[in-house]
């Protein structure tokens, strides 16, 4: 498999763009060296604790502030890009990476709401979304890329609070579409609680291809998403955005139970 990085990146905050914590955000136009004169804005403010670069038409920089126990892949000067990867199958995968000590391959994220997660069967088999803003890589692909050795799960947790913890799970991967993507994981450590395992042996569900073990109740059509749900979950992370109805939202019941939707989450696989 090849990674081609494709000029994008996003200095010290991690996230592609990240509309939490925002302290300022402002143009850069005019200026012939956006990221140096993006960074020495962040250091005149005393609040400013990292910043992201968002290019296009015009550069903009948008300030940060409010973290607490940043993540070590966030705080260790890591960097976003967009990249494509290529799949031995022939097919090439377009998505968000992340670089640090490690190689990470963004396979979903959610920070606004924008995108509706409640989605078929399809859908979630091939993916939605884009990369610019929320998405679901798709199930076909992930079962693909952790065919091919990326089988190293980070799941980065923020809350409403700008509070960022953690999960990483040293064995994740996926059966195929004949086995209705059944998820295998292991191996967890991090600091945001095991909320994955329950569901480790589950078929994946969507709310017109109900496969969970909760007899006379389609949990995903209950719990708004697609997830491998079990009877129903304990992680709800493709749930719907904002919802705080009992275990509806994006849900990590180790860290804040049932009835918390977090701010934003971002899954992530390597090669180990």
């Amino acid at each position: 498999m090849t990674v081609v990085e494709n000029g994008f990146f996003v200095i010290q905050s991690g996230q592609v763009p990240s509309r939490s914590c925002v302290l300022d955000e402002f143009s850069l136009e005019n200026k012939s060296s956006p990221l140096l004169n993006c960074g020495l804005e962040c250091n005149r403010n005393q609040n400013c604790i990292g910043m992201d670069l968002i290019q296009g038409g015009t550069n903009v920089c948008r300030l940060l502030s409010g973290f607490v126990s940043i993540n070590p892949s966030i705080s260790s000067g890591g960097r976003d890009f967009y990249c494509s990867l290529s799949l031995t199958t022939g097919a090439t995968v377009s998505t968000i990476c992340h670089r640090n000590s490690h190689l990470w391959t963004l396979i979903q994220r959610r920070f606004d709401g924008s995108v509706n997660f409640k989605q078929n069967w399809t859908q979630y088999q091939r993916g939605f979304g884009s990369r610019d803003s929320e998405f679901w890589i798709g199930n076909e692909n992930i079962y693909h890329l952790t065919n091919e050795g990326y089988t190293h799960l980070r799941i980065e947790l923020m809350d409403h609070d700008c509070v960022w913890k953690y999960a990483e799970y040293s064995t994740f991967y996926t059966e195929g579409a004949i086995s209705e993507y059944r998820l295998h994981i292991s191996g967890y450590t991090g600091n945001a609680g095991d909320s994955f395992l329950y569901h480790s042996n589950m078929f994946f569900s969507t709310f017109d291809n109900d496969n969970d073990k909760n007899p006379g109740y389609n949990c995903a059509l209950g719990r708004m998403g697609g997830w491998w749900y079990n009877s129903c979950h304990r992680s709800n992370l493709n749930g719907e955005y904002g919802n705080t109805d009992n275990s509806n939202g994006i849900n990590w019941y180790a860290w804040k139970g049932f009835h918390y939707s977090m701010k934003e989450v971002r899954m992530m696989i390597r090669k180990p």
